[in-house]
């Protein structure tokens, strides 16, 4: 199956364009400061990566979500954007593995022994 057949049988979101405003750099701000004093604060890295992905620096927005999912797979979102940045950067059958585990932990009956671990 050609990537562009994959990518038409899975959903993965456009991009949407956002303008970043003076609060919200200032959010990212102290996200960073947080990171500086906890380097697996998972909010800080959500806020950070999401930050990263809006001013175009797919590279770090992707290590940081890494690291993130590595600490903590089921935090909300995480898998979402993650493909988004993935299908970005071309890789379209990571992209399309991410949206998969994000619709594993969208399932409400899948048993948590699973969500903790989708690899």
């Amino acid at each position: 199956m050609q990537n562009h057949e994959l990518l038409k049988k899975h959903s993965i979101r456009q991009h949407v364009q956002i303008v970043p405003t003076p609060s919200d750099r200032e959010v990212v701000l102290d996200a960073q400061r947080r990171l500086v004093e906890d380097p697996e604060d998972a909010d800080a890295l959500f806020a950070v990566a999401a930050w990263d992905e809006i001013v175009g620096d797919l590279v770090n927005a992707l290590d940081l979500l890494n690291r993130l999912v590595s600490a903590a797979p089921d935090y909300p979102g995480v898998w979402w954007l993650r493909a988004r940045i993935l299908k970005d950067l071309g890789r379209e059958r990571d992209a399309i593995a991410s949206e998969r585990i994000a619709r594993l932990y969208a399932e409400t009956d899948i048993p948590q022994s699973v969500r903790r671990f989708p690899l």
